[in-house]
């Protein structure tokens, strides 16, 4: 019997101060389907679809602050803008540049904040019990709304939300037949609700909820002007949005796809055998994103092809198809924006892969983003050292002064580039690439490795940060074809 079962890995990624929990399953060249869970649950509510869909295409399902496993400072400021913020971050810091949305209850109002944010982003929306609509809010939820910062009573009135009866009545409510409902749902989102400090912090965004509803006009403004293809999933019982509201993406979006399902508010619990698949073939059916492998080869200009690492990623794109433009010293002045901008013109992007005396490697930086608009290329990838990865915050391992003497230099040059970088006020959409600090060793590519924008080395379970030659080059072609960490510092370890 062939049984095909995703491997759902677990993680955290820091997010300025807030550490982020997220399951991902999948290829990661496969549609990928952000997943947006709703009050009081987290990721764990989609551990199902996950289990259903894992295999096939790439689901990522972050927890929020104040939610689930997420770790957040006691002075984070509940609010669903800082939620987004949260959001917005954790996707840049996974390097997702394309995605669908699953947008579900609390996920509906940071959703659409996202896709009004980054539009470019958005591939298509799954709506599941997320209300955008004014006629999809029952007695209940209007009452919620009426509670806000200010409002006498108000914070009071909304502490019965966080009890356990609440909590259950959520699942079960409205259910066909609750006996398909697991407890175990209801009884991880309490646990978590009891946790020192949650409730504040649902306090705090029901008494936001408010804004959400202030923003609907805006939203479906977004939906007339954009109109992702959109899937519309709706448990019709549920008690606090309406099947109205359902039925109302079809105002905005005439080709929206809607499906009401005789379930409550988690459609999910009862109904993911016939949600599973009407999921799959939306995904199936959305266009290609322009930035993807398949998409066509492109034309990659390679400043120090001649050595160790520029040699590795020229040789990784003539591999994966692209038509490659090895340049060197004799080519063009690495530090002549004019220069450059005559050998760079007619490609898709620049890899500079360079080191050299005189402070060559932030001159050429400085070049680069002058050359690149004038030669009509706008991608860039700048091989840049580990030095500038911190230790500890605030504190880089070129300045530690154990830094091997050998190395300063360079070292020194390349966080100057990265400084150069993040300080210019361009257009160009470069990608500063830094491998481990210590371990970037010989091997070939093996193409099982973690990228991620952050200025901290990336560890094994063991506390070592590795990566072989070739994979490091398989980060930086898969940056350059997927389009992602735009304007961002990442690094590649296992």
């Amino acid at each position: 019997m062939h049984m095909t079962i995703p491997r759902v890995e677990h993680r955290h990624v820091e997010v300025g101060d807030v550490r982020v929990f997220y399951r991902e399953a999948g290829p990661r060249d496969a549609p990928t389907l952000l997943l947006l869970h709703g009050f009081p649950s987290a990721s764990h509510q989609f551990r199902r679809l996950i289990d259903a869909l894992g295999s096939r295409y790439h689901l990522v399902a972050p927890d929020y602050p104040g939610f689930g496993h997420t770790e957040a400072p006691e002075t984070f400021p509940y609010s669903f803008e800082a939620l987004t913020d949260v959001v917005e971050g954790f996707v840049r810091a996974l390097g997702l540049s394309r995605f669908a949305l699953y947008t579900f209850d609390f996920g509906g109002p940071v959703g659409l904040r996202l896709a009004a944010r980054h539009p470019e982003w958005i591939t298509g929306l799954v709506v599941q019990n997320a209300n955008a609509y004014q006629e999809g809010l029952s007695e209940l939820a209007l009452g919620a709304v009426a509670s806000r910062t200010g409002v006498p009573g108000a914070a009071e009135a909304v502490q019965g939300l966080f009890t356990l009866p609440m909590t259950r009545g959520q699942y079960e409510g409205g259910a066909g037949d609750p006996a398909r409902v697991a407890p175990d749902g209801w009884t991880l989102d309490q646990h978590f609700l009891d946790i020192p400090g949650r409730k504040a912090a649902q306090t705090a965004l029901a008494l936001d909820y408010h804004s959400n509803v202030e923003l609907y006009p805006a939203w479906q403004q977004w939906l007339r002007d954009h109109r992702p293809p959109t899937l519309v999933l709706w448990g019709s019982n549920d008690a606090f949005f309406l099947p109205a509201g359902a039925h109302a993406y079809r105002r905005d979006l005439p080709d929206a796809e809607v499906h009401l399902f005789e379930t409550g508010h988690f459609a999910l619990e009862e109904c993911l055998p016939e949600i599973a698949p009407l999921i799959a073939g939306f995904l199936d059916r959305l266009p290609v994103p322009a930035h993807t492998p398949a998409a066509r080869p492109l034309k990659i200009a390679v400043l120090g092809a001649a050595g160790n690492l520029g040699s590795a990623v020229a040789a990784e794109a003539a591999r994966r198809g692209h038509q490659v433009t090895p340049l060197g010293r004799a080519d063009a002045d690495a530090t002549d924006a004019g220069a450059l901008a005559t050998v760079l013109a007619g490609h898709d992007a620049a890899v500079a892969a360079l080191k050299g005396p005189d402070h060559l490697v932030p001159r050429a930086a400085r070049a680069l983003l002058d050359a690149l608009p004038e030669a009509g290329v706008d991608r860039l990838l700048f091989i840049g050292g580990g030095g500038s990865l911190e230790y500890a915050p605030g504190r880089r391992f070129v300045d530690s002064p154990q830094f091997p003497p050998q190395y300063l230099e360079t070292a020194r040059d390349q966080a100057a580039a990265l400084d150069l970088l993040r300080g210019a006020d361009t257009t160009v959409a470069w990608t500063y690439v830094s491998p481990p600090p210590v371990h970037l060793v010989p091997g070939d590519r093996t193409g099982s490795y973690r990228a991620e924008a952050r200025d901290t080395p990336l560890t094994a379970a063991d506390g070592t940060s590795r990566i072989t030659v070739g994979d490091y080059a398989s980060a930086v072609l898969d940056a350059i074809e997927q389009r992602t960490f735009v304007q961002q510092r990442i690094t590649a370890a296992y």
